[in-house]
């Protein structure tokens, strides 16, 4: 596996300042966001959820992703983000008994045998690319899979995170493709969109 390549103090101070964001974000996060929710059942679709699997869904903010795939019947899905306040919001929002909320850095959840992971709308967020991709195989059962999505085209992605604030929490996208080798060593990486009107990468855990 490919080691962590930032260093420590500069990741520490990120998720400080990317918490404190979007705990200032999170009363308003669903009156200014726009959703595309076709966009949203075709990315959990290609993810292939199986009926009592388990599912993690990082950085879920709001939870935007929870009816869609709740509606594939998980026995668990697990929302984790940064942010209490986004997950407060989130809790107030839905609730079921396969839904289980975790207000936390995604790199101090040690739980495992997840069967589907998704990043949705996140993963500028996360600096450290290889260390996402070695946490995300740790937490999969073999043959797990990953979903790293955005509901937007990678220009317009990069066109928003070019705020004053924002393009301190983020780095800019590259194509699918390149960005996929992040994750090489430890998936088999089988989809892939990289368009003007949506991005993703999907693979299977090695």
């Amino acid at each position: 596996m490919k080691g962590t390549d930032i260093n420590m103090d500069i990741i520490n101070k990120n998720i400080k300042q990317t918490k404190e964001f979007f705990d200032e974000c999170a009363d308003t996060w669903d009156d200014t966001s726009n959703y595309n929710y076709e966009k949203i059942s075709a990315i959990v679709t290609l993810a292939e959820i199986k009926e009592g699997s388990r599912v993690a869904d990082i950085a879920c903010g709001t939870g935007v992703l929870f009816p869609e795939v709740l509606s594939h019947k998980p026995n668990l899905l697990l929302g984790i983000d940064l942010s209490d306040k986004m997950i407060e919001r989130a809790r107030s929002k839905y609730v079921s008994p396969h839904l289980r909320l975790l207000a936390s850095d995604f790199f101090d959840v040690h739980e495992n045998d997840f069967d589907t992971i998704f990043l949705y709308n996140a993963y500028p967020h996360f600096l450290d690319k290889s260390r996402l991709a070695n946490h995300m195989s740790e937490m999969l059962k073999p043959g797990g899979r990953i979903m790293i999505a955005h509901g937007d085209g990678r220009d317009n992605i990069n066109n928003h995170h070019t705020g004053k604030m924002v393009s301190k929490l983020s780095c800019g996208l590259k194509c699918a493709k390149e960005e996929k080798n992040n994750f090489s060593d430890v998936f088999n990486i089988d989809m892939i969109a990289d368009t003007a009107e949506i991005y993703f990468f999907s693979g299977t855990k090695k």
